[in-house]
């Protein structure tokens, strides 16, 4: 590309440039204050420049592109020789206005309608997911009435989807990252609804508990890629602007699947029995996961990512690109200290959030039909209530997250208030119920037992606000990570929720009652509550 007045030697060496590379981009109307220097190698986002603009080892001037046709009226001699020049690479859009790729997506997520889409499917897969889990907790009480189980001995089975669940967190994580967390979703989805659909069978056998046990094990192994592929397919695919209420949606469908679970499941059980919902939750399962995958955006199937994880862009800043390639040892001897201790914050903060969680998931049926007096089918209907209260919480607080990051909130603020909600409430709500409990006033009367259900539904409404805090939180300072860290920290947060579940039969094996186990989750929420707190402040962790 030449400029009035070139010589014959430049307009040589600019035909090897333009046969050697096939496409030059040429920048036509430049704006001389957008000019930066960017180092060969490097990439780069241009001050300055139409948003998308971005260079590669050479001089980029913000302005709008042109094929290297040669028909733009003004052109300007390229700044360095070819052969430094044919050492770099380019990268630009076509529309850089809208920030469209070449393929029609966008480089921050989908298009509108497209995503939808993807949080639809996921939504719904997650809805399933939670609905698995909690069938089995309404189910565990004729389980171990039929087979003569002790509480400790439901405390393990309900723990033992744990053990499958913690093992491929951080494999889900990765897997979602690097192949795309719609279709990780979907194909988990396939796998742990053929497991849920195998209990019965596993019940039936000559060793009921063991093989119980399995079971559970590996429908919770094939369910680790859950939280972290649905938080991985928001990352990647829904604007930057929307993924509050991106996370929101999903979570909320994922707390209405402990509900749709719990309502359902009690009617079942108590018409046909107890292997009955297993099998019909299975079947369903199954055929979501093949018509999820259909409905997925063609990009969503075929693609790993919208946005290249190593490359964090900001308006008014040049972030270079790394090209070393070191060891996970090496990586982790050089991590600075303040990153571990951030690191370590949030690990710690999600523990304590799946420590009240799960836990509530699996025993909330148990404390209504056993401190509440409700029979089987009552008892899945009582409890469902709270859980859309927390369903409909989860979404409505990234609504009012997101309402506040538009009308000029530092993010980093918005996530703390939210954390503050989700961790103060639950232990208020918690302490309120034992001490209310001890006391002999939620016992006998119908008013009593509707506070109780009040207080279980405004402990997991507040809790659920964690969506707009935690989650929201990690997607805005480690965007590029997010899968791959949240299956760390959800791996941490299953041991957690084993601690629970166990913790949770042996006190009431010995006690006959909830009271020490609500304060025991009451303490870990404010625990949560204080470490973030203290450490949580908006900065990015993984800087390109």
């Amino acid at each position: 590309v030449a400029c009035g007045g070139h010589t014959p030697a430049r307009t040589r060496a600019m035909a090897a440039v333009m046969a050697a590379s096939r496409t030059v981009t040429t920048l036509c109307r430049p704006s001389p204050s957008a000019h930066r220097r960017a180092a060969p190698g490097d990439r780069a986002r241009i001050r300055g420049a139409h948003p998308g603009s971005f260079a590669t080892g050479f001089r980029l001037s913000g302005g709008h592109r042109r094929d290297a046709s040669l028909t733009c009226a003004r052109r300007r001699a390229l700044p360095f020789a070819p052969k430094r020049f044919l050492a770099t690479r380019t990268r630009a859009t076509d529309d850089a206005a809208s920030g469209a790729s070449g393929d029609g997506t966008s480089s921050d997520g989908l298009p509108p309608k497209d995503a939808q889409r993807v949080v639809l499917v996921c939504a719904l897969a997650m809805l399933l997911a939670s609905a698995d889990r909690t069938i089995f907790s309404l189910a565990s009480l004729a389980i171990a009435s039929d087979l003569n189980l002790s509480m400790t001995t439901v405390g393990i089975l309900q723990s033992a989807f744990l053990w499958g669940y913690g093992a491929t967190q951080f494999v889900g994580g990765v897997a979602a990252d690097a192949l795309g967390g719609a279709r990780v979703l979907l194909f988990g989805l396939l796998l742990w609804s053929v497991a849920v659909a195998a209990i019965p069978a596993s019940a039936a056998s000559p060793f009921p508990v063991a093989t119980l046990v399995a079971a559970r094990a590996l429908f919770g192994a094939a369910s680790g890629c859950a939280v972290p592929a649905a938080a991985a397919a928001v990352a990647a695919y829904v604007p930057r602007d929307r993924k509050s209420v991106g996370l929101s949606t999903v979570f909320a469908a994922f707390n209405c699947g402990s509900a749709f679970g719990l309502a359902l499941a009690g009617g079942v059980i108590a018409a046909r029995g107890w292997p009955s919902v297993f099998t019909a939750f299975g079947g369903l399962g199954v055929m979501w996961a093949v018509a999820g995958f259909a409905l997925l955006p063609e990009a969503a199937k075929r693609r790993k990512l919208l946005r290249k994880p190593s490359t964090e862009t900001r308006e008014g800043t040049i972030v270079t690109k790394n090209e070393d390639r070191t060891g996970w040892l090496d990586a982790v001897l050089q991590t600075p200290r303040w990153l571990l201790g951030q690191l370590a914050a949030l690990a710690w903060c999600h523990a304590c959030v799946n420590f009240g969680f799960f836990q509530l998931q699996s025993w909330l049926p148990a404390y209504m039909s056993r401190d509440l007096g409700f029979t089987l089918g009552g008892s899945g209907l009582v409890a469902a209530v709270p859980w859309f209260v927390c369903a409909a919480a989860s979404f409505f607080s990234g609504k009012v997250a997101d309402a506040a990051i538009e009308n000029g909130a530092e993010r980093w603020r918005v996530r703390r208030v939210a954390m503050r909600v989700a961790t103060l409430g639950p232990c208020v709500s918690l302490f309120s119920l034992a001490l209310l409990n001890k006391l002999g006033f939620l016992g006998g009367s119908g008013s009593a037992t509707a506070l109780a259900v009040a207080l279980v539904a405004c402990t997991l409404a507040t809790q659920a606000v964690a969506i707009a805090g935690f989650h929201a939180y990690l997607q805005d300072v480690a965007p590029a990570r997010a899968g791959a860290f949240l299956g760390v920290t959800n791996t941490l947060g299953v041991f957690a929720g084993i601690a629970a579940n166990v913790a949770t039969g042996a006190i009431l094996q010995k006690t006959g009652a909830f009271d020490l186990v609500f304060v025991v989750t009451a303490l870990v929420y404010l625990s949560s509550g204080l470490v973030w707190e203290k450490n949580m402040r908006g900065k990015p962790l993984f800087p390109a």
